[in-house]
């Protein structure tokens, strides 16, 4: 099998932390540019968007949390995602945070717009104001005390580097201050000092 990934990509991150963290081998890891639109990419994901994981049948997995959900059936014993509804406010949080990611990577798409004089001051803002408020919630929630490693935590962790890396001016740790004790030492495990970006 092989996983389409970009370094910087915070969705991309998250499959290659499970990988990582659960030791699933048979996986070669393939960084691509999704911006270049390369016929490697295209062929296995007509969106051109990562990460792609394609698999030995010649099929392809895309979106992060199906790759994610492939994983944990396959790889990981289901201690991911569990069993549909064994945790529906478990969900909720998973949902909360894929929707910072997006706000995060949507700020990024903005930021980049500049240069063509179309960044918007309205959307940035919406941005900023979507991922302070939902940080706010993820400090309540308390996912950071999960004593058990959990998905959620995984891809918390993966924003909130994402934001120090892309955003950071965004002041997130005065909004969440637990959480950013949390991820001092979340940062740590070897699965995420390996995936860390390096662009």
């Amino acid at each position: 099998m092989q996983l389409l990934f970009s370094e910087a990509s915070p969705y991309a991150r998250t499959v290659r932390v499970v990988i990582a963290q659960f030791a699933v081998a048979g996986i070669e890891q393939v960084s691509v540019n999704p911006l270049e639109n390369g016929e490697l990419l295209l062929n296995a994901n007509p969106l051109a968007k990562i990460p792609c994981l394609m698999l030995n049948d010649g099929g392809a997995l895309y979106d992060s949390e199906v790759i994610l959900r492939y994983l944990d059936h396959e790889y990981c014993g289901g201690e991911l995602f569990g069993q549909p509804g064994d945790s529906w406010y478990g969900e909720t949080q998973y949902s909360l945070i894929k929707g910072l990611l997006d706000s995060a990577v949507a700020l990024r798409q903005e930021q980049m717009r500049d240069d063509e004089g179309l960044r918007s001051p309205f959307w940035t803002a919406r941005f900023e104001q979507a991922l302070l408020r939902g940080l706010a919630q993820i400090e309540q929630m308390g996912i950071s005390g999960h004593s058990q490693l959990s998905l959620q935590q995984i891809c918390l962790a993966c924003l909130l580097e994402y934001l120090d890396f892309r955003h950071p001016d965004l002041d997130w740790r005065k909004i969440a201050p637990a959480t950013a004790r949390w991820l001092k030492s979340f940062s740590k495990l070897e699965a995420m000092v390996s995936t860390r970006p390096n662009v």
